[in-house]
């Protein structure tokens, strides 16, 4: 019987695996419901990678480098090169971008001098131009985004939020087969907001504070109305998970244990390159040789936006990672992403 038992052992483990792997995105799907906050989609945060340990053997995370979670980063902000002042009319119209960065610039330039706090805590009075650059903002999606998020509930979608700040801009991979007039860029945004005003708290100082969230924004070239924006999909960062749990976070662990331990590609890393907030992941593997490009959050985290395996001493970018783990990388292939609007 033991020796029947013992033979069972491993297939079990692997479905059991699997159940848990399936259960765990079933449970994030049934959670998710379709939000708008800062006029994007909002989508849960939290990834489930707890089925691969015990299966992998994880890398172990540096012991001084915990504090990286925990700090919130002093980076300065982007020039957005366009200010609401620069962009505002009489008309509430704006202009034709014909460069795609340009018209995220200008989207979130116009988005630093709103404010929506009535009914919050935070503030002394009128903050920036108040509610006024919201329609201007709105302008810069397309007529689609504008559809399913009429004015009126874009603004309201602000709500509690009283400075906005792009912290990071940079392109995202594209599948192959997107359309020429789409692309994908990755921002990572700071926030600053209060809780809301009750009865309890009316007449008792509350804190403001500061809330940090990163994703994609979709771009369409539209072509007469020039680049708008198609789509915004955000999630929240957490400043306790990563390091108490995850070696997902870490740059040189998830390739450690994803493209190495589970597929089998890489067999060392050769070195890790840093610039500015950019991590690149030199690894090799069976004679090949690959990069990963991933980006470090506020919150320290590490975030997949890149898979290059190296071809005549020339990158070229490539899709590595299997269906079942797309939840890894920040694409229009996570299916923490997937959320359509409507649903």
């Amino acid at each position: 019987m033991r020796k029947v038992l013992k033979s069972y052992k491993k297939p079990l483990l692997i479905l059991a695996l699997a159940f848990v792997s399936v259960v765990g995105l079933l449970i994030i799907y049934q959670h998710t419901s379709v939000e708008y906050l800062m006029g994007a989609l909002v989508h849960p945060a939290i990834i489930d990678a707890e089925g691969y340990e015990g299966a992998l053997a994880a890398a172990d995370m540096p012991t001084d480098d915990s504090e990286r979670f925990h700090r919130p980063s002093g980076r300065p902000a982007i020039n957005t090169k366009y200010s609401f002042l620069d962009l505002m009319n009489n008309y509430e119209s704006v202009p034709v971008f014909k460069n795609p960065e340009d018209l995220i610039k200008a989207y979130y330039g116009i988005l630093r001098e709103a404010s929506s706090m009535d009914g919050h805590h935070g503030g002394c009075g009128t903050i920036g131009f108040h509610k006024e650059p919201y329609p201007y903002a709105w302008k810069l999606l397309t007529e689609d985004y504008r559809k399913d998020l009429p004015l009126q509930k874009y603004i309201d979608s602000f709500k509690g939020t009283g400075h906005t700040t792009l912290l990071k801009l940079l392109p995202a991979w594209a599948p192959p087969g997107t359309p020429e007039n789409i692309l994908y860029y990755m921002v990572e945004i700071e926030v600053i907001t209060g809780p809301e005003i009750t009865n309890e708290t009316r007449n008792r100082p509350q804190p403001g504070y500061f809330a940090y969230y990163y994703g994609l924004i979709t771009v369409e070239d539209t072509g007469r109305e020039g680049w708008k924006i198609k789509r915004i999909d955000y999630i929240p960062e957490d400043f306790l998970c990563a390091p108490y749990h995850g070696w997902h976070w870490d740059a040189s662990s998830l390739v450690e244990i994803i493209h190495g331990n589970l597929y089998g590609l890489v067999d060392r890393i050769d070195s890790i390159d840093r610039h500015d907030c950019q991590y690149m992941v030199y690894a090799a593997g069976d004679g090949q040789l690959y990069r990963f490009d991933f980006v470090r959050l506020t919150n320290g985290e590490d975030v997949l936006l890149r898979e290059n395996i190296r071809f005549a001493g020339v990158w070229k970018e490539t899709n590595l990672l299997k269906e079942s783990d797309q939840i890894y990388k920040l694409s229009v292939l996570n299916p923490r992403l997937k959320l359509s609007i409507g649903e």
